[in-house]
């Protein structure tokens, strides 16, 4: 048996998220069900992040097991094919070791959220990226998501908090960049809660907005009541860019 990584990329807005479910259209549900026409065999993937109905990605991860022996450098082009028209696209595939595991060997994974900020919105946006028509004021977010930075308890970041295990991330890093007029907020933890980059975009937004002051933000954390932070922003924005593991794919 092999133990194979796709990294791969989605529109999810066809999707009800990745986890699969009954009856319910998911990307792992869809790749389950590519897979086996190449792969001879049924497979079950694994995947880096469990991304909500609606949550995009560019470079989500995968892991499986099979006995396929095809040459990997071919598999995108074959995957291709037989992925046509379901929203979904295979960038690469690398051979891992027994017992690799998408998930549990990412040491960070990365999402960005983007926002057009102008006064129009944008037909080629749409679905894209969350528009919002007020002045943002970056100098103010910026100083806001210092406070994130580090190990912290999430929770008020946080739809549902894990029944099992602590709402405790650590954050590495939060960027927040203009380019024309689309500004985005990258993020880097070693994991993230239900939600949490959502919530966290809607918080900074309402800064930006200046609904909230930047010294909120604190408090906001502090407060471990999701009711203390924003609103939880809009999923159509927000992509999956990254999954770092110790050795690169």
């Amino acid at each position: 048996m092999r133990t194979i990584a796709l990294v791969i990329e989605y529109d999810g807005a066809r999707f009800h998220g990745f986890q699969r479910q009954p009856e319910l259209r998911t990307v792992a549900g869809e790749l389950e069900k590519a897979l086996p026409v190449l792969c001879g065999a049924p497979v079950e993937v694994v995947g880096a992040g469990r991304t909500d109905a609606g949550v995009h990605a560019t470079g989500q991860v995968v892991s499986f097991e099979t006995s396929y022996a095809g040459p990997l450098e071919r598999w995108p082009i074959a995957l291709a094919g037989i992925l046509r028209g379901s929203g979904i696209a295979v960038l690469r595939a690398v051979e891992r070791e027994h017992g690799f595991s998408a998930r549990y060997d990412a040491l960070a994974r990365t999402y960005q959220y983007r926002i057009l900020n102008r006064q129009a919105p944008s037909p080629l946006l749409r679905g894209r990226a969350l528009f919002v028509r007020a002045p943002l004021d970056l100098a103010a977010m910026a100083q806001a998501s210092t406070t994130l930075l580090g190990e912290h308890d999430f929770t008020s970041f946080c739809a549902q908090v894990p029944e099992r295990g602590r709402p405790l991330r650590a954050v590495e890093s939060l960027a927040i960049e203009r380019s024309g007029d689309i500004v985005e907020l990258t993020i880097t933890a070693d994991s993230f809660l239900h939600q949490m980059v959502r919530i966290i975009a809607g918080t900074l937004i309402d800064i930006g907005r200046g609904r909230r002051s930047a010294d909120d933000m604190a408090s906001i954390l502090a407060a471990r009541d999701r009711a203390a932070a924003g609103a939880t922003a809009p999923a159509h924005a927000l992509y999956l860019t990254h999954v770092r593991y110790a050795q690169p794919l």
